[in-house]
């Protein structure tokens, strides 16, 4: 199975909607012009193989359930789009008593208890979105909790009880492989296996020399390191990656450059299928 390839909505990819390469499209919905209002993000100039909803705020880790009204509004743009997926992250944006949104994510307390808040929630998404298939993405994160246990096996528990699917970051294992020293590889071929069905991400961030971090900051190329990392992603993944969105924020390319990418993400993701 070839999966979808294309890129996280965004106004310049309108400009290439004619490209063969681009079979899919992530909108995401906080940046969506009035995401509360029902319209078609995607216009009606072409059909896409694949249309997802990507969203950043069920906090999907908080103590507390998600937002009946902030699901209400994620369903019914992902109707009127035609979308197959609704997908969110695998951290918290609100905290307190009162729910107050952090502005960030932050990546759960990899405890059992916070375990037993994140599968509850997902549940709740899961049955809100009905035949729509939810994915949760793996995070960036610069810092961790005191924890029972390490992340990869509180993804995989995850996976394992709820049934979800995984948005696969490759670009956020990387930049965690990088910043907590750990081997990428590694974590795909441990995590993959509990995966019923895949999506990924895709973008390019840099190294910050003054903290020695490396940034998802969606704002660069896709460097090499994760064009590799993808390719092994595939072929761990054969016959369950069902779309690849590659994201991009900020110092948006020229129309080759947007072409560019989701043709090369096309291309190793047919190499990888010739090779099955």
């Amino acid at each position: 199975m070839v999966p979808a390839t294309g890129y996280g909505l965004r106004e310049p990819v309108r400009g290439i909607y004619d490209e063969p390469a681009l079979t899919g499209v992530e909108i995401t919905f906080e940046q969506a012009d009035d995401p509360l209002s029902l319209q078609r993000y995607i216009g009606d100039e072409r059909e896409f193989d694949y249309v997802s909803v990507h969203a950043l705020k069920l906090s999907v880790a908080s103590a507390d359930p998600p937002r009946r009204d902030y699901m209400d509004a994620l369903l019914a743009i992902a109707r009127e789009n035609g979308a197959v997926s609704v997908s969110d992250h695998l951290g918290f944006t609100r905290a307190g008593e009162r729910g107050a949104e952090m502005g960030h994510f932050a990546p759960p307390p990899y405890t059992h208890a916070a375990l037993d808040a994140t599968c509850r929630n997902i549940d709740t998404v899961m049955r809100h979105f009905g035949d729509l298939n939810f994915f949760l993405e793996n995070i960036a994160y610069t810092f961790r909790f005191k924890a029972e246990m390490e992340e990869r096996e509180f993804l995989i528990r995850t996976l394992q009880r709820t049934g979800c699917g995984w948005l696969l970051d490759v670009t956020n294992v990387y930049a965690n492989s990088v910043n907590h020293k750990y081997d990428p590889y590694e974590f795909i071929r441990e995590v993959m296996p509990f995966a019923p069905r895949v999506e990924m991400h895709l973008a390019g961030g840099l190294f910050n020399e003054r903290l020695s971090t490396y940034v998802d900051s969606h704002s660069e190329p896709i460097p090499k390191e994760v064009w590799d990392l993808y390719r092994y992603s595939l072929e761990q993944g054969r016959g369950k990656v069902e779309a690849v969105f590659i994201e991009r924020d900020a110092n948006f390319p020229d129309e080759t450059g947007w072409r560019s990418e989701v043709r090369t993400a096309r291309d190793i993701a047919l190499e990888v299928e010739a090779r099955t």
